[in-house]
């Protein structure tokens, strides 16, 4: 049987469908917003949909709960007052795009016989693109803390939940938050192996995610491995998403691959992924290169916010 509609033309239907369908599938399949890693607010979504690539945020510093006044009958006695006080960090938009084609003379899309694989196809490339920014950025953050011993721990054992606990505990009223692990998968493919100590598959939990002793597993071989792995608390990874203006466009190109004609899809988008309680010193990247050195330079992040509030620690195990 012949394949037919397989030039990225014919496949995409119009560049608006496939923005729609993009956008709808991404985000019922984004692990880092269905995992509760993430969040956003005003302030994040307007940075990702335009203005500076690089602008200040304003955070709420904690009250202090030692701070406070005993009443009394006496009406001339005045109890003290504290401020409401606010911090600020740097954080960053990366205006990302990329583009794919397909020539007349094979009219053939390697992978996408259907509009939606292609679909599909294009929002699974976006979540992975996020991830991989995320793991890029938490690598510069693990090297910049590398030596606050509430936020990076080491132990001479093996995978060893008390050790987790430990370094959550570190976290202080905040610790509860703390419900993501991201594990490489050989330590996953282990835990998995495990059901009667702690082990849920996702077909338990009834979400997209299998558990660990209360901690939603997130799988990654580019931020952890076998040996080491990230205790996340919910909501702490600041994340937006932007539309460009053109976010999807076919290019028809006639005289192309020899006159054989080609048409290219064009993709265009923004991201802001930004540990909450770092500030970006970076300088901005112009280049895919430095997207992945400048997000990894312990030099690019100072910690802001308090150890306590801090939503991620890193642990490292270094079996005897």
């Amino acid at each position: 049987m012949a394949i037919t509609n397989t030039t990225i033309a014919g496949l995409a239907g119009s560049e608006r469908k496939v923005e729609v369908r993009v956008n709808a599938i991404r985000e019922a399949s984004n692990e880092l917003v269905q995992s509760g890693l993430t969040a956003s607010s005003e302030e994040v979504s307007a940075l990702a949909n335009g203005g500076p690539r690089k602008v200040s945020l304003d955070y709420r510093k904690p009250l202090n709960a030692d701070a406070f006044n005993v009443s009394n009958d006496n009406i001339n006695t005045e109890g003290d007052v504290g401020n409401m006080e606010a911090g600020s960090y740097s954080a960053m938009r990366l205006d990302l795009n990329y583009a794919w084609a397909t020539t007349d003379l094979t009219q053939i899309v390697t992978q996408y016989g259907r509009n939606q694989d292609l679909y599909e196809g294009i929002a699974g490339y976006q979540n992975a693109v996020s991830k991989g920014l995320l793991a890029s950025a938490l690598k510069g953050v693990k090297t910049k803390l590398a030596t606050n011993t509430n936020i990076t721990k080491a132990v001479a054992t093996d995978f060893d939940m008390q050790a987790v606990f430990d370094l959550c505990a570190t976290a202080e009223e905040w610790s509860s938050l703390f419900r993501i692990m991201i594990v490489s998968h050989g330590r996953y493919a282990k835990l998995q192996g495990q059901q009667k100590n702690g082990f849920v598959p996702a077909s338990q939990t009834q979400t997209k995610f299998d558990e660990y002793q209360g901690f939603v597993l997130l799988k990654s071989n580019t931020v952890v491995t076998d040996n080491d792995l990230i205790i996340a608390r919910t909501g702490a990874l600041a994340y937006g998403e932007g539309t460009a203006q053109q976010a999807f466009e076919v290019e028809r190109r006639q005289n192309a691959a020899g006159g054989g004609g080609a048409d290219i899809l064009h993709s265009r988008f923004s991201r802001v992924i930004h540990p909450q309680g770092m500030d970006f010193k970076g300088a901005i990247p112009t280049t895919s290169a430095q997207v992945k050195s400048v997000l990894e330079a312990a030099a690019s992040w100072d910690k802001v916010a308090p150890d306590a509030q801090f939503g991620f620690r890193f642990l490292q195990f270094n079996k005897a």
